[in-house]
C-alpha cells in the first residue's frame, strides 16, 4: 500500500481494503483487476469524496459510485462508452456519480473537478489509439480542445482546499482515468 492509505485514515474512510475485497467478490474480479482498482486514483477519489465532504451515509454513496465505476470498466460499453452526446458538457460522463446527500459542496466540486481532470487526461493519452481503432474520443473528433480544457481544469483542481490533489501528479500531468 502507498502513502495514500495514510490520507484515507486522516479522512476517517473505512478500510480501502474492504471496499476492494467486496468489489472483487461481487464482480468476480481477478487478482490483477482488483489490484488495478486498488491502485487507481480515480477509484480512490470516487470513494473518498462522500467521506471527505461529510456527506450523509458516505459509505453507501461510495459503494454506489464505485459500483457504477466498475460497471463501466467491466462492461456496459454499449451504454457507458463516450459518445458525441457527452461533448455538450465536460461533466456529462460524471453525472451518474455526482449525486451526494448533504456534504460540503466546495469539497464535492473539487472532487468532481479532479475526476474530470483525470478523465480528460485519459482521453488525451488514448487519442492515437482511439483514432486508429475507431473509438470515439472528443479530442479526436475535434469537439474538445485539450489545451483549453486542461488549463481551465488546472485552475479548478490546483486550489488550496482540494484534498484530492494527492491523487494527481504534482506537475499537473496524469496518466488518466484508470492509471
Amino acid at each position: 500500500m502507498t502513502n495514500l492509505a495514510v490520507k484515507y485514515e486522516e479522512y476517517n474512510i473505512p478500510e480501502w481494503d474492504y471496499f476492494i475485497s467486496e468489489l472483487k467478490r461481487i464482480y468476480n474480479l481477478s487478482d490483477s483487476e482488483a489490484e488495478k482498482i486498488f491502485d487507481c486514483p480515480t477509484a480512490k477519489i470516487i470513494a473518498a469524496i462522500p467521506f471527505v465532504a461529510g456527506c450523509y451515509r458516505p459509505e453507501v454513496t461510495a459503494i454506489a459510485h464505485l459500483s457504477l465505476f466498475v460497471n463501466e470498466i467491466k462492461g456496459f460499453q454499449k451504454y457507458c462508452a463516450c459518445t458525441p452526446l457527452d461533448d455538450i458538457d465536460l461533466y456529462e460522463r460524471l453525472e451518474p456519480i455526482s449525486h451526494f446527500r448533504g456534504g460540503d459542496k466546495k469539497i464535492i466540486q473539487a472532487g468532481m473537478d479532479t475526476l474530470a481532470y483525470l478523465m480528460i487526461e485519459g482521453y488525451h493519452k488514448s487519442e492515437k489509439a482511439d483514432a486508429e481503432n475507431g473509438v470515439y474520443n472528443p479530442f479526436v473528433s475535434g469537439n474538445w480542445n485539450y489545451r483549453i480544457i486542461k488549463n481551465k481544469l488546472i485552475k479548478r483542481v490546483y486550489i488550496d482546499f482540494n484534498p484530492f490533489t494527492i491523487f494527481v501528479a504534482p506537475n499537473g500531468n496524469s496518466d488518466g482515468w484508470l492509471d
